[in-house]
């Protein structure tokens, strides 16, 4: 039995008390094919600390020897000693038979410190010098995949379903492909495939992407379904909650709407998403709770200003022009343009003529071709009186709707 036997039998023993010492008297009394087979059986048990003892021996007779190389350099990254890795790897030239192993590990270290035309350049080169090797078609589309470059991915991806691969390392290529056609844009593309996905593939991530999608397509029956089945087994997914709720309140079951956006701000009260639509479903049905829940949104989220915006809408096109002041009083509106026109509204609305028509002009270049927001400055500067401003503002208007009789009939008379 040689030592290596006796390493492995120790390990598989459970005692780990004594594995150093016989991996020293391996490296004293084993041939080197031995020594090299034990670390290649390390390494595959994880053991890399043990494995890396051996490498390094063996790298001292062996200085050129691209397998070991290549082993050293995969230990290093794992270690985080990239410097390391690339000294390593750049050791091993395009005539050794580790060289594909070279770029692949290079490839993964320089993705890693995010050069991620390096490593693309990498995958490349090993896709033209190793045609057959499939390994660089999944490595370049994971790339792709991480990058959000969905469109690339889904080249190589389909190289392998063509391939008949449909999974690789543990991966489904086929959920990966209706992701990237998902992150493509390509939504019914992307159902079709997630719809051809097993139970073990379709697991809680792809289930809340398809009920993502289905929502997306307006199929909100069939999203409300899988979100649900989804919540079932797991209450704690919380991304799937605003989703849920979305789709309650497009087919207007807003109790429904309002129930899940509030299960989900229980979850998560950083989404601001939950609050709107618990905001939008609720204030029909319960309206002190959902303006609550809303005025609790403004204070919690890092973002509070579409939560802004929309209860200022609401203000305002329910004639709570007050209500709208003292929501906007102290608010920073970093020239909203929607907050600025609904405060130029509400100006105008309690009398301050002034102060509505400073405002209301401050959004001209964004609004100069909507009919509702010309009809405001209308009103607005008629009240002020300020006749020139009048004219060119029922001069926009014309140009845009000649035949209202109104606003010609104003403009005679300026």
């Amino acid at each position: 039995m040689t030592k290596a036997d006796e390493v492995m039998d120790t390990i598989d023993a459970g005692d780990f008390t004594k594995v150093d010492s016989l991996i020293k008297q391996s490296l004293e009394q084993d041939d080197d094919q031995t020594q090299f087979s034990l670390a290649e059986t390390l390494m595959s048990r994880g053991l890399s600390v043990q494995a890396k003892t051996i490498y390094e021996h063996l790298l001292v007779f062996y200085p050129d020897e691209g397998q070991i190389l290549s082993r050293l350099a995969e230990i290093a990254v794992s270690d985080g000693d990239s410097d390391q890795a690339l000294d390593y790897i750049s050791q091993i030239g395009p005539d050794s038979p580790a060289y594909a192993e070279n770029l692949l590990v290079s490839a993964d270290i320089y993705q890693s410190q995010g050069l991620y035309e390096v490593s693309e350049q990498k995958l490349l080169t090993g896709i033209r010098n190793y045609p057959d090797e499939d390994v660089f078609k999944f490595a370049i589309a994971e790339l792709y995949f991480d990058e959000n470059l969905f469109s690339k991915a889904l080249t190589y991806y389909d190289m392998l379903l063509d391939a008949g691969i449909t999974n690789y390392s543990g991966i489904s290529i086929v959920l990966r492909k209706a992701s990237s056609l998902a992150g493509d844009g390509q939504y019914e593309e992307a159902i079709s495939e997630f719809e051809k996905l097993n139970a073990i593939e379709l697991n809680e991530d792809a289930q809340y992407q398809l009920g993502f999608l289905y929502n997306q397509v307006k199929d909100y029956n069939k999203s409300i379904s899988v979100l649900e089945k989804l919540l079932e087994t797991n209450h704690d997914y919380p991304t799937a909650y605003a989703i849920l709720a979305d789709d309650y309140l497009n087919i207007k079951k807003n109790q429904e709407a309002f129930k899940y956006a509030q299960l989900g701000i229980n979850l998560n009260e950083l989404d601001e998403r939950l609050y709107q639509i618990a905001f939008d479903a609720g204030i029909s049905e319960e309206p002190d709770e959902a303006m609550s829940i809303i005025q609790k949104g403004i204070k919690t989220v890092e973002t509070p200003l579409p939560l802004i915006i929309r209860l200022s809408d609401f203000y305002v096109t329910r004639g709570q022009y007050k209500n709208n002041l003292d929501l906007l009083s102290g608010v920073d509106i970093n020239g909203n343009p929607k907050l600025t026109w609904n405060l130029a509204k509400s100006y105008f609305e309690t009398d301050d003529v002034a102060k509505a028509q400073e405002n209301i002009l401050l959004v001209l270049d964004e609004y100069r071709d909507n009919l509702d927001y010309l009809t405001d400055v209308i009103e607005i500067l008629r009240s002020s009186g300020d006749k020139a401003a009048l004219k060119a503002a029922l001069t926009l208007y014309l140009k845009q709707d000649p035949d209202n009789d109104e606003m010609r009939a104003l403009m005679d008379q300026i």
